[in-house]
């Protein structure tokens, strides 16, 4: 007995947003980068919490601001994530 078809649903996207999420897929479908990317935020784990409080900081900056802000936080989170565990 064969499996049934999943629903299919039909979406329209920006040429840009398309073009992104191309570029992005790496060796994924684009159907599957869309179906991971969507299961990602309706699950969203601590990383992605952290991503939603700085999104509306990073959004109000201008570009060379936003670029030096990523830089930096990335900077900060690669020594903390090298720094030995303390213990309690």
């Amino acid at each position: 007995m064969s499996k049934p078809e999943p629903p299919s649903f039909h979406l329209r996207l920006p040429k840009e947003l398309k073009a992104k999420l191309q570029a992005a897929r790496g060796r994924n479908s684009l159907n599957q980068e869309i179906v991971e990317r969507l299961e990602r935020s309706l699950d969203p784990d601590a990383a992605m919490q952290v991503a939603a409080v700085l999104r509306p900081l990073l959004a109000s900056l201008d570009e060379s601001a936003r670029t030096e802000m990523a830089r930096l936080l990335s900077e900060m989170l690669s020594v903390v994530a090298k720094s030995p565990k303390r213990g309690r």
